[in-house]
């Protein structure tokens, strides 16, 4: 990946000073984000709400020991969070889940859930995942080390609750089979858990009881390089390469090499941890897969968490200190991009990005002022058209007008017409830049013909052809008004047959117009009909 374009459309925040925080003593086991803060779980037990910038807000005893996993509900202002508190008995296992009220003043256990029983033997937990239905329903899948995964379905709260297990893996070697991975995808009424194990992909359709359970591929991965899309896709990260699952299997790859110790994914881009063996080093990589480049890229210290929050993507490290990237603003990434005449790429950007019509159409007039002064006017014209209710016509039109590209601003002044944007100033123009092409005399007859017919001047034509009507029809009132001013012209020329072919054999075709004016060849009304095009020297005005 190499070959791929590399930008910085993101930004260090906070000037490199992110710190965790001196109130988190202990070493940080977990961390989890939403609400506008990020609650971090240390290894003695405590649990430290941070705010923007990584300020400490308040922090609480959660367990009498570790917390493993933590989780921050966000249409209720609850926390989960899974650790060890002291054994009460040789029965019962050291390890719960509990339920914090976060909108008390102190922040209240309402709820401590066994997570083992007589029916789902203790084993170590690998994995954590928790999906909010309708409140105050959860699921909440426990991915454990000999490759069952146990489920409470539920609310919580109030322990209205019901327990089962899905088996992914069965083997006696626990480092193949461990669930390192879960993602839930819900699309409509379609319910599915994928989990991943070293050694295989497997899909559950939950709709089902019991679930029903495919396998999509017999290769796995390992801890951390697992997560969702948007597009309810699971990402999986191995040395080689980058996978992407559907639930009917596996579909496209990226090709970066490198140990993917993270991977997260933040508004379409993916976000990448990657560990090189060679110098030690980490890299961490942004990229945009739909317009191939690396968005953002910088080496790391080792890291131990990666978050989304306040907008930004969020990477601690093992010594505590933490980068806070944020993406730069559409107007900077654009003027990066224009600096380097990186149209084409600036237009896909914003494309992708779903921007309004108006910056798109600012994008296309940059593109096609730089095709302009390569003199490149087919190409530019194209991009100019694209423009078309958006960018004022006139800077189209005195743009080719000064470079005498009449074939050009024709198919300008048509596609304005077609949208119905054009004004009787565009319309005279276009009669104008017709009469002076070579074919102008042609088109003039073939549509003059088609009017004649459609107002019922060959009545038989029509009874054999019933389709003309409609045909005709489908012209626009400004088509028609252009054919009917030619008409006109022809009309009240006293010498028509002279008149066209100086006209058609002339240099400048606007000076022959202006002579036959200046003789009273032409009759007032057409002259006043074309007035707005000529000056006194026979040229095009501009102010179109």
């Amino acid at each position: 990946m190499y070959q791929w374009r590399k930008f910085e459309f993101f930004e260090e925040k906070y000037a490199g000073k992110c710190l965790v925080p001196d109130e988190v003593a202990g070493k940080i086991e977990c961390c989890s984000s939403g609400r506008g803060k990020i609650a971090v779980g240390c290894e003695d037990g405590t649990v430290s709400l941070l705010d923007r910038g990584f300020k400490f807000s308040y922090g609480f005893q959660a367990h009498t020991s570790s917390v493993l996993f933590i989780q921050q509900l966000k249409q209720r202002n609850f926390l989960l969070t899974v650790g060890e508190d002291e054994q009460i008995s040789p029965q019962l296992s050291s390890v719960c889940l509990k339920v914090f009220d976060l909108d008390k003043t102190q922040p209240d256990c309402i709820q401590i859930l066994r997570i083992f029983t007589n029916q789902f033997p203790e084993a170590k937990i690998t994995s954590f995942l928790v999906l909010e239905e309708a409140p105050p329903i959860l699921l909440i899948a426990i991915g454990l080390d000999n490759g069952c995964i146990y489920c409470i379905q539920g609310d919580i709260e109030s322990e209205r609750i019901k327990r089962f297990m899905l088996q992914v893996e069965k083997s006696q070697d626990k480092t193949q089979c461990g669930i390192t991975g879960m993602g839930f995808r819900v699309d409509g009424k379609a319910f599915h858990l994928f989990a991943v194990t070293p050694t295989s992909v497997s899909l559950f359709n939950l709709q089902t009881q019991p679930a029903g359970r495919q396998t999509l591929d017999h290769i796995g991965s390992n801890v951390n390089s697992v997560a969702m899309n948007d597009r309810l896709e699971l990402i999986i990260g191995r040395p080689e390469a980058i996978y992407f699952y559907e639930v009917d299997g596996r579909g496209p790859c990226w090709a970066f090499e490198g140990e993917k110790k993270f991977l997260g994914w933040f508004r379409g881009y993916l976000l990448c941890v990657i560990a090189d063996q060679r110098s030690g080093s980490n890299t961490f990589n942004i990229y945009d897969l739909k317009n191939r480049l690396i968005a953002h890229s910088i080496v790391t210290k080792e890291v131990s968490h990666m978050l989304c929050e306040w907008g930004s993507i969020l990477l601690i490290m093992n010594d505590k200190s933490a980068l806070c990237i944020g993406e730069k603003d559409m107007e900077s990434k654009l003027d990066m991009l224009f600096k380097k005449n990186l149209y084409t790429v600036a237009i896909n950007l914003v494309q992708s990005q779903q921007a309004d019509a108006a910056a798109t159409a600012e994008v296309l007039r940059k593109y096609g002022d730089h095709l302009y002064m390569k003199q490149d006017f087919d190409e530019a014209m194209s991009q100019y058209i694209h423009t078309i209710g958006h960018l004022e016509p006139s800077y189209v039109i005195q743009k080719f007008l000064d470079a005498q590209r009449i074939y050009n601003l024709t198919n300008y002044l048509e596609k304005l017409h077609e949208k119905g944007l054009a004004s009787k100033d565009h319309t005279t123009l276009l009669l104008n830049c017709c009469t002076k092409l070579k074919d102008g005399e042609i088109k003039f007859e073939e549509d003059r013909r088609m009017i004649d017919k459609y107002q019922g001047r060959n009545i038989d034509n029509e009874k054999r052809n019933p389709g003309f009507k409609n045909k005709c029809k489908n012209l626009s009132t400004k088509q028609i008004s252009v054919v009917e001013m030619k008409r006109n012209l022809e009309q009240n020329s006293k010498n028509q047959d002279q008149f066209f072919k100086q006209v058609k054999n002339s240099k400048d075709g606007f000076s022959v117009i202006a002579e036959y004016f200046g003789k009273g060849i032409i009759s007032k009304n057409s002259k006043k009909e074309l007035g707005g095009s000529l000056n006194s020297n026979g040229n095009s005005a501009g102010g179109f």
